[in-house]
């Protein structure tokens, strides 16, 4: 079986697959998009409000954020972009990783934790290399709860 944490902010319930969560609204609200027929950053991501913008990379925020990652609220939630479609970081060019290591340098020193999924990961969503980029309160929740199958829930 497997086990999921729900923790508690305030008495407001969620879900998790690793040490990310979305809120239940959250999780309805990411799922009434309508599934990409492509690749969702390269038809998309000109329509997307660029944050930040270098020769290779796209800053964009997060269409759904996180609403807590590591046990912490979640205040900014943006996406590092390749502007060259690859599904890995190993595809890039010299160039284009120096240019997204200096973008990922630049926000990790102003405290955003950095994430990416590998290739071949189960819950990676879109086949095109993005990197999270996650910043939190400092605040961590009050207490966490783990259960297994049935998922019955109490608040507390």
């Amino acid at each position: 079986m497997v086990g999921h944490t729900i923790t508690f902010f305030k008495s407001v319930r969620f879900w998790h697959t690793e040490t990310m969560f979305h809120y239940q609204k959250t999780k309805k609200r990411l799922s009434s998009f309508p599934k990409p027929t492509g690749c969702p950053f390269c038809e998309n991501l000109r329509l997307e409000k660029i944050t930040e913008e270098t020769e290779f990379h796209l800053v964009v925020p997060n269409r759904v954020k996180y609403d807590v990652w590591e046990l912490r609220r979640v205040i900014d939630h943006l996406l590092v972009v390749p502007k060259r479609h690859v599904l890995s970081l190993a595809e890039l060019t010299k160039a284009e990783k120096l240019d997204h290591m200096n973008i990922v340098s630049k926000y990790e020193s102003k405290g955003y934790n950095v994430y990416a999924r590998g290739v071949g990961s189960g819950q990676r969503s879109v086949a095109h290399q993005h990197t999270h980029l996650i910043k939190t309160v400092t605040k961590q929740a009050r207490g966490s709860l783990t259960i297994r199958k049935p998922y019955i829930f109490k608040t507390f």
